[in-house]
């Protein structure tokens, strides 16, 4: 059945490649050339045995696009002829290593050549790709580590103690880096992909495995889970919808400092991928050096986090009026919230090129914010990507109509598969769950009001913590909040304001006097010297609990 499967999976992806949709859309990408037919054509006997995935697309680009510049990274330049090779070797290095179809490969490692070759090299032969936080605590990474059950882990050596500390006894590791750092009995990565094949894993199989990849969440509330998802389930026609919201093109340098081991990172990567895009990685984010990058490169497109904006926003003026951005056509954002100022601010630093993608890692893409809809519907997150449905239910599990907070549950082709414990997150009537609370306007615009488990009752109202952070984003003095519901002795829970800033605990409370309803006021403040945060910028709240908990 597997076999029958993936031959299904890759007839559907010719089919919507066929679609006159998604001809249109990559013809508009500058994704549609006569070498491009050719390519399909020499790669059908994979595609249809191996099942589709950025692999096979990977190989097709290497035909195609041989002497196109596919990646720039610590190491130079890698085309997509080399790319291609190079994920070869990686997926022979892999069967080599004793890794099989179906198993799954851990990967602790930073932006770069390796990890993408090693993600399409596992790919092209239906392994199940894991990367990891690299920003994961010992505790976090042992637990993953350990979940994910992988047969090999490829680390960095600048996370070698951390490796040392949490990896599973008889794991087989594979380092990248200085040999004199890495962990004792570890193989060295390249010297196992110099001595492999550069050729593509044979076409036939006895039982072909569809390539997956698991990215584990934030983990923002509790612990990290693997979700998994099927590297072919959304495919050409998803890419096309994207498209048709967002410009990207085949000729678009992106800057993608957003780390691959977070869905953002991954699903920018993936769509440059399909595109034949060319990336350029930063090993890991800096402020200025992001600037430099766009400049340097050309870029036109780039991948950042809310807190990577952040970050480059709060660099001085002088810093930030050196280089030319006036190459960008799509600054596209993801992860976390933004602010109408951060949008603001942002806009007025990239220009008019600012996307802001609303998603989850559980259920993909889902709306998409343009620069015109910023201006026109401050706050909203967008209109849904064509082909994400989206309903709103209240507490009773009815759908509600527009400009009615409740629920968002999305439906689309893009939705994970379920998380690998073996649990999934809720549905009705065919739509999942995002967890978020939020509403569509008359005009089909989507807006979000908080996480449904950060909603707060408090006097029998509902208070969504989102508002009162954005009222005190704007207030003199502070740098940084997170508002939440904190236990408390005699309400049993009140709501808590953490302020990083030069500001007191009683100007932040007459501050939301001022500007908010009574019961909106936080009863509790605490002034800090920073908020703890995930990669992507996301507030770990359960950290903030526990420091409360603890007085």
């Amino acid at each position: 059945m597997g076999a029958l499967s993936t031959a299904g999976d890759g007839l559907k992806q010719i089919g919507q490649f066929l679609h006159p949709r998604t001809i249109v859309q990559l013809r508009k990408a500058n994704a549609l050339a006569p070498k491009n037919s050719i390519a399909m054509l020499l790669s059908l006997p994979w595609l249809i045995g191996r099942g589709p995935s950025l692999g096979i697309i990977t190989q097709m680009h290497g035909f195609s696009l041989a002497r196109k510049a596919a990646l720039h990274d610590r190491d130079g330049c890698l085309t997509w002829g080399e790319l291609d090779k190079r994920a070869n070797q990686a997926g022979h290095m892999l069967e080599e290593l004793g890794v099989k179809g179906g198993d799954r490969v851990a990967m602790l490692l930073r932006n770069g050549r390796e990890i993408v070759e090693t993600t399409l090299g596992a790919q092209k032969l239906g392994m199940v790709a894991c990367p990891l936080n690299t920003w994961a605590k010992p505790k976090e990474l042992r637990f993953t580590l350990s979940e994910a059950k992988a047969s090999v882990l490829i680390y960095d050596t600048k996370h070698s103690d951390q490796v040392e500390e949490c990896a599973p006894e008889g794991l087989a590791l594979v380092y990248v880096g200085n040999e004199d750092d890495a962990v004792a009995n570890s193989y060295s990565y390249a010297e196992l992909l110099s001595d492999q094949s550069v050729n593509p894993p044979p076409f036939l199989t006895r039982e072909a495995q569809k390539p997956k990849v698991v990215i584990h969440t934030s983990g923002t509330t509790g612990t990290p889970k693997g979700a998994s998802r099927n590297s072919s389930a959304a495919g050409v026609g998803a890419l096309a919808n994207l498209l048709s919201v967002v410009p990207y093109s085949r000729d678009d340098i992106i800057v993608l400092p957003a780390p691959m081991f977070h869905s953002f990172g991954l699903a920018t990567f993936t769509f440059g991928t399909a595109l034949g895009a060319t990336f350029v990685m930063p090993e890991q984010f800096d402020p200025e050096g992001t600037l430099r990058a766009i400049e340097e490169h050309g870029a036109t497109a780039c991948s950042l986090v809310p807190v990577m904006i952040k970050r480059i926003l709060t660099l001085d003026d002088e810093i930030k009026s050196r280089y030319d951005l006036s190459s960008l056509r799509v600054v596209m954002a993801s992860g976390s919230a933004m602010s109408t100022e951060m949008r603001r601010a942002a806009t007025e630093l990239f220009g008019d090129v600012l996307y802001d993608l609303y998603g989850s890692t559980e259920v993909g893409w889902v709306a998409i914010a343009r620069p015109q809809d910023m201006l026109d519907h401050p706050g909203t997150v967008g209109k849904p990507v064509p082909g994400i449905k989206v309903a709103i239910f209240n507490e009773d599990g009815d759908r509600i109509g527009p400009g009615e907070i409740g629920e968002i549950y999305i439906k689309s082709d893009v939705m994970f598969e379920g998380y690998t414990s073996g649990d999934s997150k809720e549905v009705r009537d065919g739509y999942m769950t995002i967890g978020d609370l939020g509403y569509v306007d008359e005009g089909g615009f989507l807006f979000i009001e908080g996480r449904a488990d950060d909603m707060v009752v408090v006097g029998g109202e509902n208070i969504y913590p989102v508002e009162i952070e954005e009222t005190l984003d704007d207030m003199d003095g502070v740098e940084d909040v997170a508002v939440m519901g904190v236990p408390d002795d005699e309400y049993g829970e009140v709501l808590g304001a953490f302020v990083v800033g030069t500001v007191k605990a009683e100007d932040v409370k007459k501050y939301c006097k001022d500007q908010l309803a009574s019961y909106k006021v936080p009863k509790r403040v605490e002034i800090l010297d920073e908020l703890p945060r995930t990669s992507t910028g996301k507030v770990l709240k359960r950290e903030l609990i526990e420091q409360v908990e603890e007085g």
